[in-house]
C-alpha cells in the first residue's frame, strides 16, 4: 500500500477544513501508519540488520532505496544526514508543500504526514522509537522541507527551539554543538 501524493493532499485539505485543531496530529499518525506499512512491504534485507539495530551503512542503503520509491511515486526526493543522535532529512519537492504553497505562505510547516512517515521509517530501520519535527517548509519560503528525526527527547528539544522562533540553521547548529560536547 503506497499512498499517491494527490490522495494525501486531498486528505490534508479535507482534514484541515473538518478537523482544524487535530489535522497535524491526524496526518502525523497517518504518516506513521503508512511508514510502517511501507517498511513491512519492503522488508529490509537480513544483511542490512545489525543485532543491536541498524548500522549507519544499512540505514544509508535503505534510505537510498526509499528515496527512489519516493521519486517514482511522485513524493519528491530526499536525503538524510546523520547529526549525532538525530537524522536530518531534507525533503525536496514535497507535493503537499508545493500544492499548499499556491494557497499562500504558511506560518509554520505543513508536512505532518511526511514527519510521521520519516519517523516511522527510521523507527522500523533502527529498531528504536523515533519521532520527527519539520523545522522548515517550502510553504514558508524555504528552498526545501527539513525534518529532524530522533528519539523523543531530542525532538521535544527541537520543537521547543521552534517555539522560541529559532531559525532552522540555528536549530541545526545548536543540535550539532550539543552533539560535539
Amino acid at each position: 500500500m503506497w499512498w499517491p501524493a494527490d490522495l494525501v493532499l486531498a486528505l490534508h485539505r479535507t482534514l484541515r477544513q473538518r478537523l482544524p485543531d487535530d489535522v497535524a496530529r491526524t496526518l502525523y499518525r497517518l504518516g506513521r501508519f503508512t511508514g510502517a506499512r511501507l517498511a513491512r512491504e519492503q522488508a529490509c534485507d537480513p544483511d542490512d540488520v545489525h543485532p543491536t539495530g541498524a548500522t549507519p551503512a544499512s540505514i544509508s542503503r535503505r534510505l537510498q532505496v526509499w528515496d527512489e520509491w519516493f521519486a517514482n511515486a511522485g513524493w519528491g526526493r530526499f536525503d538524510a544526514i546523520p547529526l549525532g543522535p538525530a537524522t536530518v532529512i531534507n525533503h525536496y519537492d514535497s507535493p503537499i508543500a508545493m500544492a499548499l504553497r499556491t494557497e499562500g505562505p504558511a506560518d509554520s510547516p505543513v508536512d505532518d504526514f511526511f514527519a510521521g512517515l520519516f519517523a516511522e521509517l527510521l523507527t522500523q530501520q533502527t529498531g528504536q522509537t523515533q519521532e520527527s519535527v519539520e523545522i522548515s517548509c517550502l510553504t514558508s519560503h524555504a528552498h526545501y522541507c527539513c525534518f529532524v528525526v530522533g528519539e523523543a527527547g531530542i525532538v521535544r528539544k527541537v520543537y521547543a527551539w521552534l517555539t522560541y522562533h529559532l531559525a532552522p540553521h540555528d536549530i541545526l547548529k545548536r543540535l550539532a554543538d550539543e552533539t560535539a560536547q
